[in-house]
């Protein structure tokens, strides 16, 4: 992966980290418990619930993260889009410690789509030993992008429930791990109506 991309992308990620925070639970991996970057208002309960797999590279292996904190959005990465931007600090370089994701039409994805951008990421971004899996299928944080570069292939199904969504995803990096799982939106932060 080129280093100029990796860098913008984790970029992005401290970006939308705002939006997205801890309360991370991964009874799979060890460690500490992580602290969000940004606390962002809650409304009591799970926020968000999520279940990744990661199929080869040095990751390979089961990861379920609950935030407190609201991490879902519909409508911060452009108008109609989806995002999640669940981030934690404190990780050590073996433990997932940040999901991005931007799907630029919700609509479109609703019966599945192969339009968007997902970063499943390991370790405190910036520190030794942070490493990323990255699928971009033609997103941006303006929607879909003929200039963004693509890396690997795979579908995402959003289905909106207004007040809460739940996202489902299947692909694979351009290094062949394969990333699959669920995004359950138990709350959701909309941007517009």
């Amino acid at each position: 992966m080129c280093r100029s991309w990796s860098a913008g992308v984790s970029a992005l990620g401290l970006v939308l980290a705002a939006c997205g925070g801890g309360g991370d639970r991964a009874p799979d991996t060890a460690g500490d418990e992580g602290s969000s970057a940004v606390r962002v208002p809650t409304s009591g309960g799970t926020a968000t619930t999520i279940h990744l797999v990661i199929g080869g590279g040095p990751h390979a292996g089961t990861y379920d993260a609950k935030s407190d904190d609201i991490t879902c959005t519909y409508g911060f990465a452009g108008k109609g889009s989806w995002g999640n931007q669940y981030s934690v600090m404190g990780k050590k370089p073996n433990e997932f410690s940040s999901l991005q994701l931007i799907v630029p039409d919700t609509k479109d994805a609703a019966d599945g789509t192969d339009k968007f951008l997902i970063t499943a990421a390991f370790g405190e971004l910036m520190k030794p030993g942070y490493s990323e899996h990255t699928i971009n299928t033609g997103a941006s944080l303006g929607g879909s992008s003929s200039k963004a570069k693509r890396e690997g292939s795979g579908t995402i199904t959003v289905e909106d429930k207004g007040k809460t969504g739940k996202v489902t995803f299947k692909g694979k990096t351009q290094d062949n791990v394969t990333l699959e799982g669920t995004i359950d939106c138990h709350q959701l932060m909309r941007g517009e109506g």
